[in-house]
């Protein structure tokens, strides 16, 4: 089997799915399951090898990619967050949403596994043009102009990229991003700028916390676990072949972990905190260049989960507080009990307890970043264990408050546990669960007994922190900053840093 033909194929499958259903969407959608588990399936066994292989799309000149450890983790991320929502949001689907997210995925596939400035640039362009679909699938004022704000944000950090990419062209006569070792200082910046925007890694990730909160559940979580990731694997690369980009990502990904977390601690609103927790990982992520792309795939399935459990699946609204107005009842318990597991689940594997997935990404990252950084990054640490604390203590809260309102109702067992493992949802969410757990047992030489101990004392910490932090309104003091900070200006602000730090500070 020629693989120069088939790799190419597999790469525009999605997309020619996602077409083809705009005319056939009920006959299309098993076509694209299929395929997203077979996606998913091939990335993971890969992930267990060392497989790697590079080829060149319309012969000598054309574009090249390369398929390896960098795109196996993003793919099977991405991959896994689209079967999530397929799963648990296929009925609320509106018109072209699931053949939007295949488009998506194709776009991901090559950011995921270019190697060349251009199509990097290309499927960015077309990310943006999804996320901006996805975003403003809720039809309301407020999304609208949520995505408008994406849209021209977005387009802004992509004119950034396009000028350095055109600087480091006139320097190196190359659009390779291995060629980027010629290119001047500033085409540098303004490439990163542009990638951190799409990646959104404080400050150019702004737009994080306001779009996730607003939007459908089963947008953030697309949102969260794939848009955020598009940028990651190509910073990741750059930072392997450049020590100017690597010192660089070091400085903000600090910077952005702990401000970022920061914001996260004293917002009240749960949606805009798992934005700026967003922020924070995502900053994290970027520390690494051999373990960023599995930190972030860890994290997107997480935030999905997250999103697709952060309320009653009855309730459309996007208010936590308003009990009066929700249709529940005790026939639900079981399986509302059981999304309230999954939400704790996936906040302990952000935190990075152990025998979680996170606790085996954190592990690495630590590990793999400097000893200066490695303060800065455990402070973060502790300060999202704040944050996921607080987010638990809300999510436990609103669950028994409303099994109280029910009290009145019996409680009938066998209906309750036959309506459980009825329902094909909860076996997303119970796979969820034991892939989360079990991911960590491959690796057991990293549960080691300190590591163990220092995760579970952070964890502890975090929840002493949350209930010191409790009450605290920091609205005066969050809300102005992020206005200042538009994210119009980020990139431009970003890009002046940088420059900035590669030609005076130095860090």
């Amino acid at each position: 089997m020629d693989l120069q033909i088939v790799f190419p194929a597999l790469i525009f499958l999605p997309a020619f799915l996602g077409f083809v259903g705009c005319v056939f969407p009920r006959i299309v959608f098993p076509f694209g399951v299929l395929s997203l588990l077979g996606f998913a399936a091939s990335s993971f066994a890969a992930l267990q090898g060392d497989f790697a292989y590079a080829f060149t799309l319309v012969g000598e000149g054309g574009i090249q990619f390369s398929i390896d450890s960098y795109a196996f983790p993003l793919i099977f991320g991405s991959c896994i967050t689209l079967l999530i929502v397929f799963g648990l949001f296929a009925n609320r689907f509106t018109h072209y949403f699931y053949q939007i997210c295949l488009v998506l995925l194709t776009a991901l596939f090559i950011s995921f596994n270019a190697v060349d400035l251009v199509s990097l640039f290309i499927s960015l362009e077309l990310l943006g043009f999804c996320a901006f679909l996805l975003v403003a699938d809720r039809n309301d004022k407020k999304s609208l102009f949520n995505s408008f704000q994406y849209l021209i944000g977005g387009g802004l950090a992509m004119l950034i990229y396009l000028i350095g990419v055109v600087q480091a062209f006139t320097y190196t006569g190359s659009f390779l991003l291995e060629d980027l070792v010629n290119a001047p200082d500033t085409a540098l910046c303004l490439i990163i700028a542009g990638l951190l925007t799409k990646s959104g890694v404080f400050l150019c990730g702004l737009w994080v916390p306001n779009i996730y909160s607003h939007a459908n559940c089963q947008s953030s979580a697309i949102l969260s676990g794939c848009v955020t990731c598009a940028g990651i694997a190509p910073i990741a690369r750059m930072s392997q072949i450049l020590t100017p980009i690597s010192d660089s990502m070091i400085v903000i990904g600090v910077i952005s972990a702990v401000v970022a977390a920061i914001y996260a601690v004293f917002e009240r609103e749960s949606g805009r905190a798992l934005g700026w927790s967003s922020v924070s990982q995502l900053g994290i992520a970027i520390l690494s260049p051999s373990y960023g792309c599995i930190y972030a795939m860890q994290h997107g399935i997480c935030k999905a989960l997250l999103f697709s459990t952060l309320r009653d699946e009855n309730d459309h609204s996007n208010s936590l507080s308003n009990l009066d107005s929700m249709h529940f009842n005790n026939r639900n318990s079981p399986k509302e009990l059981l999304r309230v597991i999954v939400f704790v689940v996936a906040s302990l594997s952000i935190m990075g307890f152990p025998f979680l997935a996170g606790f085996i990404t954190k592990t690495w990252i630590k590990y793999d970043i400097p000893f200066e950084a490695r303060l800065i990054y455990t402070t973060a640490s502790l300060l999202t264990s704040t944050v996921y604390a607080r987010l638990i203590f809300d999510r436990i809260s609103v669950f028994s408050k409303k099994q109280n309102l029910n009290q009145a109702t019996p409680f009938d067992l066998v209906n309750a546990f036959n309506d459980l493992f009825a329902r094909p949802k909860n076996y997303i969410l119970m796979l969820s669960i034991i892939f989360l757990a079990c991911s960590s047992l491959l690796f057991p030489e990293l549960l080691t007994l300190g590591s163990i101990q220092s995760a579970v004392v952070s964890a502890i910490l975090g929840g002493i922190l949350f209930v010191s932090v409790v009450g605290i309104q920091a609205d005066d003091f969050v809300k102005p900053v992020t206005r200042t900070l538009d994210l119009v200006g980020a990139p431009f602000l970003v890009a002046a840093l940088l420059l900035a730090n590669l030609l005076y500070l130095k860090i």
